[in-house]
């Protein structure tokens, strides 16, 4: 049974926290959290996708960025990515990880959802609704393990 999911991006400041704050919405009995590769540790969530958590429903809750490591993937159920770099990267540094590390975007043919990251507002809230819709399948999914 699926308990907790991790959400996993580069710096932790744009699409994992808002997928995971998206996610934790949806399943509120879910222990959600969220974490980057290469974390911009402390740092809070950026404005502009904070701004776009919100153009797509999305409260946005107080953030502050940590980096993934050996305890943050254990204590994960499911770990979601948002590129298959970011999966690539787990599986060869935490192989252990390999069997709960999937793309955010699995159920809908491995759809990549692309770092918006200083490239302005329009490309965040694309970020945004590829995220709350990836959301959704995944809500479906953990729902009837349950």
């Amino acid at each position: 049974m699926v308990k907790s999911v991790l959400t996993v991006c580069t710096g932790n400041i744009c699409r994992s926290p808002l997928a995971a704050m998206a996610l934790a919405e949806a399943s509120p009995d879910l222990q959600v959290s969220s974490a980057g590769l290469h974390a911009m540790v402390g740092w809070d969530m950026d404005p502009e996708a904070q701004e776009a958590a919100a153009a797509v429903g999305v409260t946005v809750t107080p953030h502050a960025a940590r980096q993934f490591d050996t305890d943050i993937g254990n204590a994960a159920d499911v770990i979601l990515v948002m590129e298959r770099h970011h999966r690539n990267e787990i599986v060869a540094r935490w192989p252990q990880f390999t069997g709960k590390t999937f793309l955010l975007g699995h159920f809908e043919k491995g759809k990549e959802i692309p770092d918006p990251y200083r490239m302005g507002t329009a490309l965040h809230l694309r970020a945004a609704e590829l995220i709350r819709d990836s959301v959704g399948k995944w809500t479906e999914q953990l729902d009837a393990l349950r």
